[in-house]
């Protein structure tokens, strides 16, 4: 299974989603999700900011190493789930990359996002589909997360905690609650 996280310029909040949702994952040891993260309007090669570096280091993830990637139609085709930042990067992903429409969620919307229980058992494939057809919440202002770009980190640290609450309804939905029994 891929996830991608798609914003706007590949440098702080789809980055920081994608380093925090593999290390979410590795301390689940939830393992078969491909994760990569990519901007509608990204400037391959960009470094990720400092800020964004330095607020998800603080969690122990490093991305020193990340280089921004402008949004591959074809990858997000192929996605099995597109997560965006903001209702105008749906809107964007709808235009740019119509494949992806169906698979593709708002992060901040999964909170209230009404999701039927997978069976117990149920491998990835199912869990996903539960979750593609959950009753999403109508969509409001509140749902967009906004980028922090060109603000002080303290900004950046609020990205980070509205981001952690995004990933771990994510996790639980792909990969079970943790401690509750999966089969």
């Amino acid at each position: 299974m891929k996830v991608l996280f798609v914003c706007t310029g590949n440098l702080c909040r789809s980055p920081m989603a994608e380093g925090l949702f593999r290390d979410e994952l590795r301390r689940r040891g939830c393992e078969g999700i491909e994760v990569a993260s990519s901007g509608t309007w990204g400037m391959d090669g960009s470094p990720a900011t400092p800020e964004a570096i330095e607020a998800v280091g603080a969690f122990g993830v490093d991305l020193t190493g990340h280089r921004a990637r402008s949004l591959d139609v074809a990858e997000a085709g192929a996605a099995d789930l597109v997560v965006a930042m903001t209702s105008v990067h749906v809107r964007e992903l709808e235009q740019m990359a119509p494949d992806a429409t169906g698979k593709t969620v708002l992060l901040k919307q999964l909170a209230e996002t009404e999701v039927d229980d997978a069976p117990p058992g149920a491998g990835l494939d199912q869990r996903l589909a539960s979750l593609l057809a959950g009753r999403k919440p109508a969509l409001v202002r509140a749902h967009d997360l906004d980028d922090p770009m060109g603000f002080p980190l303290a900004t950046y640290e609020r990205t980070v905690a509205e981001l952690g609450k995004g990933l771990e309804r994510l996790a639980d939905l792909l990969c079970g609650v943790p401690g509750q029994a999966q089969d």
